[in-house]
């Protein structure tokens, strides 16, 4: 009899607690589980997004490898390419594909020329840039063009005392480019020296051009001091 009253104290404790605290612990259970697939149903749309935005890159990617075959993009191709590097900015903006895609039309622009469009598209890829590979890459490219377009203060500005890690070499180079073009030969000299001591050792290529630049701009060096005795002991004579 004591077991029976005591499993019916338990019901009714259990009833009690029910009353006070079940609407709370219920509300509980519904949010835990409505986080939990709010969660599972934002992660399967930013899969099938970044699925989209890889399958819209990679049909841009193959006009572009398909061209280089031929060496040049056609009219159309051209066309083409850029409305998907378009689509690709404004619907996957946030993705490293919208980057890529930046970069490329900036590319088919310099090639034809725009450079007002290259320096646009590459501004968009800078500040896309969520590593620092990436800004590294795309600072370079807008500095180059920035000089290209006659820009000359504002391409120095953009390398200039920036971390570019692995690139330093290519951003002292461009730097020694800048000021060449200013006519600023000893400034030239000093990045080109200080692009070669980065630059890695088995890249004989690029070293052999460092070099080429570095003697074009080299400062001849100091005549000796005339001996001073041997001129006095000639004019005594």
């Amino acid at each position: 009899m004591a077991d029976h009253i005591t499993e019916e104290e338990q019901i009714e404790a259990l009833k009690s607690w029910w009353a006070d605290n079940g609407k709370q612990t219920l509300l509980g259970v519904v949010l835990v589980a409505g986080g939990y697939f709010g969660w599972q149903s934002w992660t399967g749309h930013a899969e099938e997004q970044a699925e989209a935005a890889s399958n819209a890159y990679q049909e841009m990617l193959d006009i572009v490898v398909a061209a280089d075959e031929t060496d040049s993009l056609s009219a159309g191709q051209q066309t083409a390419v850029n409305n998907m590097a378009d689509a690709i900015k404004q619907n996957y903006g946030s993705s490293q594909y919208a980057y890529y895609a930046a970069l490329i039309k900036a590319k088919i622009a310099v090639q034809n020329g725009d450079l007002d469009t290259a320096a646009a598209e590459l501004q968009w890829a800078l500040d896309a840039a969520d590593d620092k590979a990436s800004t590294a890459i795309a600072r370079l490219r807008l500095a180059r063009v920035e000089a290209a377009r006659g820009n000359l203060d504002i391409a120095l500005q953009i390398v200039q005392g920036k971390d570019a890690g692995e690139m330093a070499s290519q951003y002292n180079e461009a730097k020694g480019d800048f000021y060449l073009q200013q006519g600023n030969q000893a400034a030239a000299f000093t990045a080109y020296e200080a692009a070669m001591a980065d630059i890695a050792m088995q890249n004989s290529t690029a070293r052999a051009l460092l070099q080429l630049k570095i003697g074009q701009v080299q400062p001849a060096p100091e005549a000796p001091a005339p001996d001073t005795e041997v001129d006095q002991a000639v004019t005594d004579q």
